[in-house]
């Protein structure tokens, strides 16, 4: 599992994106300096790299036509001039059917800087501080002839969020009053350790 700690962009983490994929599709970009992400970037690499040797390995006429592919890209501002970031693409599709035909349901793990989960009338914004948990999966594209690692979303703890707000939302200012309740607290998983931020008011160990 890597978990790779950075500024959040375009996160679909509490409702899956059905516009390009119909089963839904959870993601997250990470974007961080490139000194930080050097040792993600690394083990990215070498993930690839041993999965070329490995297809190679089987069917030795793929050496002259497989390639690599990097599972990370470099951050450009609206010129198109680079940042000096590093920016990583997580997903998790949100219905899969396994090889038997079955159909079940993901979702990733969302928790705030105390490791309780959050609730979904929050959206994470860009610029929100996060950590993101992800696995990595190596894999040979036939169609691209190219060898990558994917990165699949697990759970994203959010230590200091800058709230995304619709324009609906924006219409009216705070009022005391009626405040929505927290989801209950699940102790199945503790991906995180405790980080100081922004946390919702149930506060405990996850």
């Amino acid at each position: 599992m890597l978990k790779i700690k950075g500024n959040a962009q375009w996160a679909k983490v509490f409702e899956p994106d059905t516009k390009f994929v119909p089963e839904g599709e959870y993601s997250i970009e990470v974007s961080l300096p490139e000194e930080q992400a050097a040792d993600v970037c690394e083990q990215l690499d070498s993930l690839a790299q041993n999965k070329l040797e490995e297809a190679v390995k089987d069917n030795p006429k793929l050496k002259t036509v497989l390639s690599t592919r990097k599972s990370y890209k470099q951050e450009v501002d609206d010129n198109g001039n680079p940042t000096g970031n590093i920016v990583f693409k997580t997903k998790l599709k949100a219905r899969v059917k396994s090889r038997d035909g079955q159909t079940f349901e993901q979702k990733p793990m969302v928790v705030d800087a105390k490791r309780t989960p959050m609730t979904q009338n929050v959206l994470v914004g860009n610029g929100s501080l996060v950590n993101v948990a992800a696995e990595p999966i190596p894999y040979v594209m036939q169609s691209t002839k190219q060898v990558g690692v994917s990165l699949r979303l697990k759970a994203v703890q959010v230590i200091n969020l800058v709230e995304y707000a619709s324009n609906s939302s924006a219409i009216f200012d705070e009022e005391e009053g009626y405040v929505s309740a927290a989801v209950s607290k699940d102790n199945a998983a503790d991906v995180f350790g405790n980080e100081d931020g922004v946390a919702n008011a149930n506060e405990g160990d996850f």
